[in-house]
């Protein structure tokens, strides 16, 4: 098995062909083809079969294909902490979502880089499932964002943070802006924002709580930021987290004050529990979990930095 063999795999299936795939990678589909089955070869099993839609994953090609994703990912973070590391400077790759990039990294980086100041931070934004996903193949050591759905897995160890309950926003001239009622807000449109796949499900959950039907959508936006720039230009309401300050839009945008409670997202703190992180993530793990619970950080040691031992703890890796 060799790293080429996965990479053409995992290019074959995210491609959805081997035509598709071999134009992507620059190379002939007999290539590729060859290259797809001597992994086969080597694994001892058949990974993937052709059909007149494409190609379609075995059981064994399902198995595979998250481990195949992972390894690259750890061979790509190596090249690439390499490659800082050559220019003298450490590399820590964390996540989060849009509200714990607003609320929680940047005290958290203010003092991580009083620490540290040598060690270039790579924060990655965007929802959950993403964040989730990168977290999975390895392309983070961390992530800060709000979780829906109890969807987590026993092989992640998870620190509450913070709970933020939802606000119902609308532009400042906006004469909703008073209403006192979800249901004076029943024939209002509304963008929604987050994941598509779970798009406005807060927002419905909320009207059908109170008896009212479903909410007239008239946009969708991946992040509640997009969705407040629109706000402040129409006269559309959006339910979003309580961040109009950290925005620099409470001149602009009001909150609509009604008597029925909007939902809470709760901001977690994410980690892989058979992974181990480097000194440095550690280090700023450790700065986010304690501001969340409210502890004092301790000055970080140099190299000789412990963690503490047991099943939920993370243990520290130098590089």
């Amino acid at each position: 098995m060799t790293l080429q063999q996965l990479r053409d795999f995992v290019l074959a299936v995210e491609h959805g062909s081997l035509r598709r795939a071999a134009l992507h990678g620059q190379q002939s589909q007999v290539s590729l083809t060859k290259s797809i089955k001597r992994l086969e070869i080597s694994l001892g099993t058949e990974l993937l079969v052709r059909n007149s839609r494409g190609i379609t994953l075995t059981p064994s090609g399902e198995h595979l294909l998250p481990r195949a994703r992972l390894i690259l990912s750890e061979v790509a973070r190596v090249e690439t902490e390499a490659s800082m590391k050559m220019q003298g400077r450490p590399v820590v790759s964390i996540g989060a979502s849009p509200l714990a990039a607003l609320v929680v990294a940047p005290p958290a980086l203010e003092e991580f880089r009083g620490r540290h100041g040598d060690v270039m931070v790579r924060c990655r934004n965007g929802p959950y499932s993403e964040l989730l996903a990168a977290l999975m193949a390895g392309t983070v050591e961390f992530i800060i964002c709000p979780v829906f759905d109890a969807i987590l897995d026993d092989s992640l160890a998870v620190d509450v943070l913070s709970s933020h309950q939802s606000v119902i926003v609308a532009r400042a001239s906006n004469p909703l802006r008073h209403a006192t009622r979800l249901s004076e807000l029943a024939d209002a449109e509304w963008i929604v924002n987050g994941p598509l796949d779970r798009g406005g499900s807060s927002l419905a959950q909320m009207f059908r709580r109170y008896g009212l039907g479903g909410p007239r959508v008239a946009m969708h936006c991946d992040s509640f930021v997009d969705a407040i720039a629109h706000v402040k230009r129409s006269d559309l309401l959006s339910l979003c987290p309580p961040c109009l300050e950290a925005l620099d839009v409470a001149d602009k945008v009001a909150i609509v004050d009604i008597q029925e409670k909007p939902p809470t997202q709760t901001i977690l703190l994410i980690r892989h529990k058979h992974r181990v992180l480097s000194r440095h993530a550690f280090t700023l793990y450790e700065i986010v979990r304690k501001a969340g619970a409210g502890q004092p950080t301790a000055p970080a040691a140099d190299d000789g930095e412990k963690n503490p031992a047991g099943a939920n703890q993370v243990h520290a890796r130098d590089h």
